[in-house]
């Protein structure tokens, strides 16, 4: 909290000194231009006798930001690089997070997914058009584990101009928003005529495991024919490490069921005798996770404009990734079975902390390879007419995502089973010892238990194209008259083939490890080991070699000739396809009057939009075979919207909205497949392809004080009220053609999403930005971002003890606090990141999960001389873990370490 402590003050400090009488004494001139919507600066034009400042870097950014924000009409914020190949920081989802009112998912140290305003269910765009997603929509099966392969952690920043989030939703903007839309602005050769080549490279490197990775890009951009025609070509390459050691659960909290009970303590599962069995976590694992990311990726763009009233372009953007991922972990499972303790504590939460079990030892490895590739694509043009009062603009577009994921896990178990001693260790590293004589070293020892040949392959592909019209009518207070139409096609298909087997008894199988050899397995000695505070009995133990068993031969490989491995199978319970096609409409009037002598501008709008889906997926039998299973479902909205800016001054700005908003589930809810486990903790998940859009009637309000260059201080206030939302609930099944899994008579732990009726969501977003310009050299090269979220929500989902949740995803609080500083071509930041606890999603038997509070210190330093640029950067300085729990803190189920990443690297421009 030092670094927020110290940031703190520079920003309270700024807010004395930066008052508008010491503001406007030196007021300057931006040297920056952006593509928003008028032509106004941020702050009052310098007189004729105040020196030009020209801004350059990470000041230019924030300036060129502001002005983006000011002059749309919306409720706009953005982010723009702050060079050619170079955001602000190391990936779009970290860069979104300096937004007020966006908060970051992070997963294995990175951020890869954003809520705004604390809603999940929003659009990703890259220049206004879908950004396909392999899933369709939202993260699906293939985000293995804590990783999350979305389209925000796919896409190369370095492609990125600017990032766009419109936080309330205008009749025009394409529909599938419950709270805003990322839009992603990839560079065009007429942002900057003329030639331009820019490359740059850097070499990272991960501090927790010592690994080096680098990347590097190359852009050529050139207009020719008196820039009448550009084109630009982009590639960038990276390959990275990852790396995360932590304790885990596959499962987390599963509430313990009536086998904990026994004729002496017959409520021992319930011991308040409220009717709400206590929870126990499925399994202690402790894990050491590394992966190498290879990402290639590339962007081309032209431009021709031979009249000024004609215009033809079209864009295209390519992204490759390879992930190869080893993970091993040492476990000893829990269980619910009264018989397998010898002794227990259970909490006044009714949560099992501690105790001795009676159980085995598991040495885990997986080998994951993950291959994804992305390729969007647009074509259109603008037209109007000579004197500009009519124009129309179509557009069709392309887009196709595929990835493929591979899994290769075997797991070695012990022969017998051992006295465990555990401690969940209220919220830190938790506790675990066996007795003195147990070798988890020694072959003898463990049997092969389970091996996993599993394959996925998901694919997306929209098709879309639209017409947009424009008219101006004259000497009227009506600015113009926008229509346009739009149609899409998006199908996700997900093919799953599986190969799962559990071998039963133990000798064949124990002979089947001793005659296999070190080849195929040997032995894991992790001694630092979440910073070598893991139990000493897991940071040494037998694993399988998973990353040197065949692809898809994982089982044949460890259990030869045996009979016991069939072969993989096409799943069609976790096989589907979901086709949709939208069609949409809107009309929106654009006015601009006066209120006296204030300046009133804004528009009202329209939009219609009709969306039919059809699911086709696979039911079991009580026979056990399974029967194809189709749904057909349609929903038409009516989005209505309105907004208006009003100037009461030439610094200072007001400005309301509304509109009706539309969110639609995730794709992987809306398919009808069911997935099991079948081992320890039994649970599974399924879909729901009857779910229904998510609804909201949003207003949003904000006062803007742009008091000098570059500078503002801005307030705004926001209410949603929540028509439908999704959520997930848990509850025990047997599925047909199935039987109670042993020890688990009420059969699988199965979660479903469905459809919730009645939220609020209503917050405040401050935003305060100023560079010290008004200060004398040197010292005015200093400046200040922070930015401060409050949010709160109501919901009718309650958890399994009758409390009332809040949205998914949601912080209340949420801060940023920026210093910089940029003078003689040399810059340093320092960028201060807090969030707020969150209900991240529902677990087994209806328990609520929850992220604790996080923050992160970042810091980058760059020195510019002549057309050249060398940087140094810094990620998680203060090495912070991430931690989820269940209902209560002390229940830890994920306890994580990422570590520091650093990189040093180059920017050259010709």
């Amino acid at each position: 909290m030092r670094a927020g402590f110290w940031l703190g003050g520079v920003c309270l400090g700024a807010i004395v000194a930066g008052s508008p009488a010491l503001a406007q004494d030196k007021a300057g001139t931006l040297n920056a231009t952006t593509s928003a919507d008028s032509g106004q600066t941020a702050g009052d034009a310098p007189s004729a006798g105040d020196k030009e400042i020209v801004v350059t870097g990470y000041r230019k950014s924030l300036a060129e930001a502001l002005e983006v924000k000011r002059n749309t009409d919306q409720f706009q914020d953005s982010v723009v690089a702050t060079d050619v190949a170079k955001l602000p920081d190391n990936n779009i989802a970290e860069s979104l997070q300096r937004i007020s009112g966006v908060q970051i998912r992070r997963a294995l140290g990175e951020g890869t997914s954003v809520s705004i305003r604390g809603l999940r269910q929003n659009r990703s765009e890259i220049n206004g058009r879908t950004l396909i997603n392999p899933n369709g929509r939202g993260a699906g099966i293939a985000s293995v584990l804590d990783s999350d392969y979305g389209p925000l952690s796919l896409f190369p920043s370095e492609l990125i101009g600017r990032l766009d989030v419109i936080k309330l939703q205008g009749a025009d903007r394409t529909d599938g928003s419950l709270s805003g839309t990322v839009d992603i602005i990839t560079r065009k050769p007429f942002d900057k005529p003329g030639q331009l080549i820019s490359v740059s490279g850097s070499t990272v490197y991960s501090d927790q495991d010592k690994r080096w990775g680098y990347d590097g890009s190359a852009l050529y951009s050139n207009t020719f024919a008196n820039d009448t025609f550009g084109i630009l070509l982009n590639a960038t390459y990276s390959n990275k490490p990852v790396n995360e050691d932590s304790f885990n659960s596959f499962t987390g909290y599963t509430p313990l069921t009536s086998a904990f009970n026994t004729p002496a303590h017959p409520k021992a599962n319930d011991p308040n005798g409220d009717g709400i069995p206590g929870t126990y976590i499925a399994d202690f694992r402790f894990q050491r996770l590394h992966e190498k990311r290879e990402k290639i990726g590339g962007n081309g763009a032209f431009q021709w404009r031979p009249s000024p009233n004609f215009e033809l372009y079209g864009d295209a953007a390519y992204s490759h990734l390879k992930t190869s991922r080893t993970r091993d972990w040492f476990s000893v499972p829990l269980s619910s079975n009264a018989g397998d303790y010898s002794s227990y504590t259970l909490s006044s939460n009714e949560i099992l902390t501690s105790g001795v079990i009676n159980q085995v030892a598991q040495g885990n490895a997986e080998a994951l390879r993950v291959k994804s590739d992305t390729f969007t694509s647009a074509l259109g043009f603008k037209w109007s007419t000579n004197d500009g009062r009519f124009s129309a603009r179509p557009e069709v577009n392309y887009s196709r995502s595929t990835m493929d994921v591979t899994q290769e896990f075997v797991r070695v178990q012990s022969v017998s089973k051992y006295p465990f001693t555990f401690d969940v260790n209220e919220g830190g590293i938790p506790s675990l010892t066996g007795p003195a004589g147990l070798d988890v070293t020694n072959p003898a020892t463990f049997r092969y238990s389970n091996a996993f040949d599993n394959f996925n392959r998901n694919t997306a592909q929209e098709t879309a194209g639209k017409v947009d019209f424009a008219f101006k009518p004259e000497n009227s207070f009506i600015s113009e008259i926008d229509a346009g139409v739009r149609y899409s096609a998006l199908t996700t298909t997900r093919q799953t083939v599986q190969n799962q087997v559990a071998f039963a008894g133990t000798t064949p199988a124990n002979t089947f490890l001793l005659s296999s050899g070190p080849s195929i397995y040997g032995v894991r000695d992790y001694a630092d080991l979440l910073g070598g505070n893991a139990p000493s009995i897991a940071t040494k133990y037998l694993a399988a070699n998973a990353w040197a068993l065949p692809i898809g031969g994982a089982c044949k490989t460890i259990a030869p000739n045996s009979g016991l491995c069939p072969a993989g199978f096409v799943d069609p319970l976790q096989s589907f396809r979901i086709g949709e096609k939208t069609m949409a409409a809107y009309a929106k009037v654009n006015f601009a009057t006066r209120l006296g002598s204030m300046p009133l501008t804004g528009n009202v709008g329209l939009r219609y939009t009709d969306t039919t889906r059809e699911a086709n997926g696979a039911i079991k039998r009580a026979s056990g075979l399974a029967d194809p299973l189709t749904v057909k479902t349609q929903s038409v909205d009516w989005l209505p919207s309105a907004v208006a800016k009003l100037e009461i001054t030439n610094k200072l700005l007001l400005r309301a909205g509304y509109a009706k908003v539309l969110g639609l589930p995730d794709s992987i809810d809306l398919s009808p497949n069911l997935t099991l486990n079948r081992l320890t903790p039994y649970n599974g998940n399924a879909g729901n392809p009857r779910l229904q859009p998510l609804r909201a009637d949003q207003f949003d309000a904000s006062l803007e004080w742009y008091f000098a260059p570059g500078a503002a201080f801005t307030v705004g206030g926001f209410y949603k009220d929540v028509k439908t939302f999704i959520y997930s609930r848990a509850s025990y099944e047997i599925p047909p053609g199935e039987v109670a899994p042993p020890g688990q008579p009420e059969g699988y732990l199965i979660t479903r999403p469905y459809n919730g009726a009645g939220g609020k969501v209503k917050g405040v977003e401050i935003l305060f930005q100023t560079p010290f310009s008004f200060l004398p050299s040197p010292l005015d090269g200093f400046g200040v971002v922070a930015n401060f979220s409050y949010i709160d929500s109501s919901t009718s989902l309650l958890d399994r003890k009758g409390q009332s949740l809040p949205f998914q995803g949601l912080s209340k609080v949420n801060y940023n606090l920026v210093a910089y500083y940029e003078k003689y071509g040399f810059g340093a930041r320092v960028a201060y990141n807090y969030r707020d606890k969150f209900f991240d999603s529902v677990g087994p038997g209806s328990t609520a999960i929850y992220y604790a509070p996080f923050r992160t210190v970042d810091a980058s330093i760059r020195y510019e001389f002549g057309r050249f640029t060398i940087f140094a950067d810094g990620t998680n300085l203060t090495n912070e873990i991430q931690r989820r729990y269940v209902e209560s803190p002390e229940a830890t189920s994920f306890y994580g370490i990422q570590g520091r990443r650093f990189s040093l690297g180059f920017n050259a421009k010709f």
